[in-house]
């Protein structure tokens, strides 16, 4: 898949699908600011994270997509 392997030790990450738009915000509660990667279309994207808290982040993208944010 897209820069990232599963078997890395740190176990499955979460999951956020999202679907036709260009700004996402994520409640994981997870306590901490988590590692965030973005996929489209099978490709890693680069996109602009904004950590609100230690429970939330926003991603804003280049214009509306379709695809998944992962995080751990």
């Amino acid at each position: 898949m897209a820069g990232f392997r599963f078997s890395d030790g740190a176990g499955i990450p979460n999951r956020f699908d999202f679907t036709g738009t260009d700004t996402i915000s994520v409640t994981h509660g997870l306590g901490y600011v988590p590692n965030v990667w973005i996929v489209i279309d099978g490709q890693q994207i680069e996109a602009d994270i904004t950590h609100n808290n230690n429970l939330t982040f926003t991603v804003i993208l280049v214009s509306n997509q379709t695809g998944v944010i992962y995080y751990r």
